[in-house]
């Protein structure tokens, strides 16, 4: 079985765009252009500020819409348990697997329950009753030891990322990106409130810090970078983002151009660019029915972490290979060559190659 490419594919670097994959307006963030730091975040506050939010009571029906599984069943973020709309919904759990209900990612005791936070989509999931009640307001980070494991892998325990040592909640890595995006979201759509937030619960405390810019610890920052880098946008982010907008009239902007995250909190994007561009030179793709072959030439020796999405932004593959000077070719077995692949390398110095192919039986 052989495959080929069915469409042309591109290649992007940290400072480029993902935004041919939405629908975004002609225009709509051209007051944005050009900008970097906190002046780019402001001018994105300016664009995607007061967002005509629905109902609370309103969203069990956005869901549907916003939040639906290709088999017409609930998207879940903390749980592989399967809900059919609405004769699912909490309702009383007393495990995993119950019900679904309402997950505000961004706890909405951080904002103390205040309008239009509080019905905002972006960041209101489907979410297991009971992971919903173990995560509670908790921050999000990474785990060491957990006292809790939902079934698809989302944790709770000790945080084991950065200065923080509290209690957190980690997502499942296929999440993390979404989460991080959503949270870059939140503090840009909100600008004119987030400073008033980190006094409102011990989770906001820990992860924002009272200002309007930079908005998180630096520990929480860096992690939801790390985040964003590591579990690129997926095509069900980019569906997500397309239908909220038609209905609160907002987009988020970090799912359209994932690289604002770089320019707005990070000091040296350019010359990430310019490493990535020498490191993955002449770069190319193969593949059959189990594997795929992706060879280049670099000028130096590093280690990766290389990843494979499908097109629902599931990872296929998570591994770390060495690049080698001169020529250097990394094999990988993968068993489902089908649909839209992303393939992400991330070396250790912080370079990064991305692929998006659409292969097809031949």
């Amino acid at each position: 079985m052989t495959y080929f490419l069915k469409q042309t594919f591109f290649f992007f670097f940290v400072g480029l765009s993902l935004s041919i994959f939405g629908q975004i307006p002609e225009g709509y963030y051209d007051s944005a252009s050009d900008l970097t730091g906190s002046d780019l975040k402001t001018a994105l506050y300016k664009i995607i500020r007061n967002p005509d939010v629905d109902s609370y009571n309103d969203i069990w029906e956005d869901f549907k819409k916003t939040d639906k599984h290709s088999d017409g069943t609930v998207w879940d973020i903390y749980s592989d348990s399967v809900y059919e709309f609405n004769s699912d919904q909490c309702g009383n759990y007393n495990s995993e697997g119950d019900c679904y209900n309402r997950e505000h990612s961004f706890p909405k005791s951080w904002f103390d329950s205040d309008t239009p936070m509080y019905s905002d989509l972006f960041h209101i999931y489907p979410s297991d009753g009971y992971v919903n009640s173990v995560r509670s307001n908790l921050p999000y980070g990474e785990v060491g030891s957990a006292t809790y494991t939902s079934s698809n892998g989302s944790k709770k325990g000790d945080n084991t990322y950065g200065t923080y040592t509290g209690t957190v909640f980690e997502p499942a890595d296929e999440y993390k990106g979404d989460l991080a995006r959503t949270y870059f979201y939140m503090v840009t759509c909100y600008e004119n409130l987030v400073a008033s937030w980190e006094d409102n619960a011990d989770g906001a405390d820990a992860m924002l810090n009272g200002t309007t810019f930079p908005c998180f610890e630096d520990w929480s920052l860096q992690m939801l970078i790390d985040w964003n880098d590591q579990d690129p946008v997926s095509q069900k982010e980019i569906n997500r983002n397309d239908s909220i907008y038609k209905i609160q009239g907002n987009r988020n902007p970090f799912i359209d151009h994932p690289e604002y995250v770089c320019l707005i909190w990070e000091s040296d994007c350019s010359n990430s660019i310019e490493n990535s561009s020498s490191l993955f030179s002449d770069v190319s793709v193969s593949y059959d029915a189990s594997s795929i072959a992706i060879d280049g030439t670099s000028e130096e020796t590093t280690k990766a972490s290389v990843k494979i999405y499908n097109e629902l932004g599931q990872a296929l593959f998570t591994g770390n290979k060495t690049i080698t000077t001169g020529q250097w070719h990394i094999a990988i077995p993968v068993n489902q060559v089908n649909n839209l692949l992303l393939i992400t390398i991330t070396t250790d110095n912080g370079q990064i190659f991305t692929k998006k192919i659409i292969p097809t039986l031949n």
